[in-house]
């Protein structure tokens, strides 16, 4: 595994691990692959992990970059919007 992921950067080809509510269809495969090109510049073979707590959207990481655009998250924020208000 540790020589394909070698090859693999060297191929301009990352690891992105998305974490998603349900498992991902092709289209937002896509729109993944699109925001992780736009966030680094590269391709990226997709690694999917259903985690049903983030209630929906998703949790991108890729080498150190984290993207969470997940419902708990967004919820987290407004929460933490009304204590400080």
């Amino acid at each position: 595994q540790k020589i394909n992921m070698l090859f693999d950067e060297s191929q301009g080809i990352q690891i992105a691990k998305v974490t998603t509510a349900i498992p991902l269809s092709d289209d937002l495969k896509v729109k993944v692959i699109a925001k992780v090109k736009e966030l680094t510049g590269n391709d990226a073979e997709i690694q999917n992990t259903v985690d049903e707590s983030i209630l929906g959207g998703f949790i991108l990481r890729v080498g150190d970059i984290q993207y969470n655009a997940s419902i708990a998250n967004k919820l987290d924020k407004l929460k933490r919007e009304f204590i400080l208000n």
